[in-house]
């Protein structure tokens, strides 16, 4: 017991008290650099860029098909983002995919986003699961620390709403160049070029980027009469469309290793024809390149404004149980009694599209009734929001979304730059209308596999996602 009434005692004591305030000093210290260490780790952003070219063997190559993807990986948080240079994927090569990348990797599969560009110039195309899978594996093999910019540029000149009120009350998607029936467009389009660039830490070398923005890769494929039966020249033309100039030019100002990686935003109802104006306006180093290099332009004019954001990664998913449309037992008998060879697959001339509507409503039913045969009155959906700063997200969405779905989320988005992919892990049902637009009628409306409702369910997921990635640290 220690006694204080003595002097010698009272040192001794003194002592012993000191030494335990120095040891917990130390330790607390300690522990407070452990704890800012790893809180340094923590806010290492990772990215890795994978890129296999998919063309195949027998192509015509007006420019290369890829497949490019991009992990993010900070802490124990990975995520995958794949585009691929194609029209659609299905959905049993989609999902093998995905599974098999998250097997390969790790990274959880509900992480990984694959989506199509929607290049209409997918003639010869090599193994695309295989391409995917790949590019996952070597994205994540060349993670590197990076440091994040972001910006969002503008272009209101290349993009045009495709449905048009008519003077006969009306809607048309396509309706014909200088058509004078023609009253105004239906709809929007989304200016907005979403821009986010990756520096190589290290280094301070631009490494990578993504760029998204709301418009149909249908410019090279060229249409009409004439030009259906000549294509692009060959049967087996590729090309990755507007991207590839948008890659090109970035290319010239970050040097030849550069990747540029694409998606495809809302654009259902939006292409690149100004049906004020003569047409074709097609082809690939004419109007697809003026496309690639006015959305260059649109990110050269905002890339002085991107500062560096601190990098904080966060994926949420949900699945959306859509109702798939429904269809009368009429509906089924007429699509079983017509010929798909008597119906035409063109769509611009006028004594042919009532043909071409037909071939697309019979594929619709018959793809309805399938899966009504499979017990599927419904149809599980994929919508994943991901976080890549506090300023900084993406959203992928299944289907081609209507423009306005895409503007719908970005306005409730809690993030100044809101990414919006569409045909991400679902491109089966086809396209995504508005509630409005069903009552309007049109080919997108005719095509789509969707009841009405079913896009602004996704919509809903997607902007209660967002909200929530605002609150997760």
């Amino acid at each position: 017991m220690v006694k204080y009434d003595k002097p010698e005692n009272k040192i001794i004591d003194e002592n012993m008290m000191a030494r335990k305030i120095f040891f917990l000093f130390i330790c607390t210290t300690a522990w407070l650099q452990v704890f800012s260490q790893n809180d340094q780790v923590l806010q290492v952003l990772e990215a890795g860029i994978g890129v296999v070219d998919v063309t195949g063997k027998d192509a015509v190559i007006l420019d290369p098909l890829n497949v490019k993807a991009v992990v993010f990986r900070q802490g124990t948080e990975q995520v995958a983002l794949v585009a691929c240079d194609v029209t659609n994927i299905s959905s049993d090569i989609l999902d093998r995919a995905r599974y098999n990348a998250s097997k390969a990797t790790g990274i959880p599969y509900r992480n990984i986003s694959v989506s199509a560009t929607h290049t209409h110039m997918d003639n010869a195309l090599g193994d695309l699961g295989s391409a995917i899978v790949s590019a996952v594996k070597t994205a994540q093999k060349n993670l590197k620390v990076v440091n994040l910019y972001s910006a969002v540029g503008q272009e209101f000149t290349v993009a045009h709403n495709r449905r048009y009120f008519m003077k006969d009350g009306s809607v048309k998607f396509n309706p014909m160049f200088l058509n004078p029936n023609i009253v105004r467009p239906a709809g929007p389009i989304d200016p907005d070029v979403g821009f986010v660039l990756f520096k190589d830490q290290a280094s301070g070398k631009p490494v990578a980027s993504l760029s998204n923005y709301a418009l149909h890769l249908d410019i090279v494929k060229e249409y009409g009469a004439v030009y259906q039966k000549e294509g692009a020249g060959s049967p087996n033309a590729v090309s990755a469309d507007y991207p590839y100039w948008l890659e090109t030019a970035l290319r010239e100002d970050f040097g030849d290793t550069f990747n540029s990686i694409f998606f495809t935003g809302c654009c259902g109802n939006i292409n690149h024809w100004d049906f004020s104006k003569p047409g074709p306006q097609s082809g690939h180093k004419t109007k697809s390149k003026q496309v690639g290099d006015s959305l260059y332009q649109a990110i050269k004019r905002v890339l002085p404004t991107a500062d560096q954001e601190d990098p904080n990664l966060a994926i949420l998913t949900r699945v959306v149980t859509a109702p798939l449309h429904p269809y009368t037992q009429d509906d089924l008998d007429w699509a079983r009694g017509v010929e798909s060879t008597q119906l035409s697959s063109k769509s611009e001339e006028p004594d042919e599209r009532k043909q071409f509507l037909d071939k697309v409503m019979r594929s619709r039913i018959l793809w309805l009734e399938d899966q009504k045969q499979k017990g599927n009155t419904s149809i599980p959906l994929d919508v994943q929001a991901i976080r890549l700063s506090e300023n900084t997200a993406i959203v992928t969405l299944p289907g081609e979304m209507f423009v306005e779905h895409g503007i719908t989320i970005k306005n409730f988005s809690p993030f100044k730059n809101t990414i919006i992919v569409e045909l991400s892990n679902n491109n089966e049902i086809s396209y995504v209308p508005t509630k409005s637009a069903f009552k309007q009628g049109g080919y997108e409306v005719v095509n789509s596999r969707l009841a009405p409702g079913g896009g602004e369910m996704l919509v809903q997921a997607a902007i209660e996602l967002l909200q929530e990635l605002r609150q997760v640290h």
